[in-house]
């Protein structure tokens, strides 16, 4: 019986085929970070949305633009998501590093939009008159500050990794 196990056992591993990438130490924390942050923009966005349907027509336009450029940094943001998992189950040590190296750009990428929709809300304060307009800006600008902080501490890992220098 023992013998068939082991046999059994062998057979499997034999098929098996072995996994390549090996999950980096800031790897889970940055996962569950941007997860994290996913949940949150999800709760802003309804309320974001909320709010927008109140509004007067004469400011909507400008909720909307802000809406779509905000829309755009989450798009960046999940895009580095979906690229860190795809490099922790990379199966190759060539297809890891091509992984990472795009990781890498996309997360200075990303780090570039949220920094230019942040100044885009800070430059639409004074044209902010509701109360609630202003509460979902500064909403709006500390999401984005909390995502990048995550992002740059990714690029930074990512560039520890790969022999770069990664921005502020």
């Amino acid at each position: 019986m023992n013998r068939i196990k082991s046999l059994l056992l062998l057979s499997t591993i034999c098929c098996l085929s072995p996994a390549h990438s090996t999950e980096r130490v800031g790897d889970a924390s940055h996962a569950y970070a941007l997860e994290r942050h996913a949940e949150s923009v999800i709760a802003f966005e309804s309320d974001f949305l909320s709010v927008l349907v109140t509004v007067p027509d004469e400011d909507r336009f400008n909720l909307y633009r802000s809406y779509n450029h905000l829309m755009g940094a989450w798009a960046q943001v999940a895009l580095s998501q979906a690229l860190l998992e795809l490099s922790v189950s990379a199966t190759s040590p060539s297809d890891e590093e091509e992984l990472r190296t795009t990781l890498r750009d996309q997360a200075q990428f990303a780090l570039w939009d949220l920094d230019d929709t942040r100044e885009r809300l800070e430059r639409n304060i004074p044209d902010v008159a509701r109360a609630d307009q202003v509460r979902i800006n500064e909403a709006a600008r500390s999401v984005l500050l909390e995502v990048r902080v995550t992002i740059n501490r990714l690029l930074v890992d990512q560039c520890a990794h790969l022999q770069c220098t990664a921005g502020p």
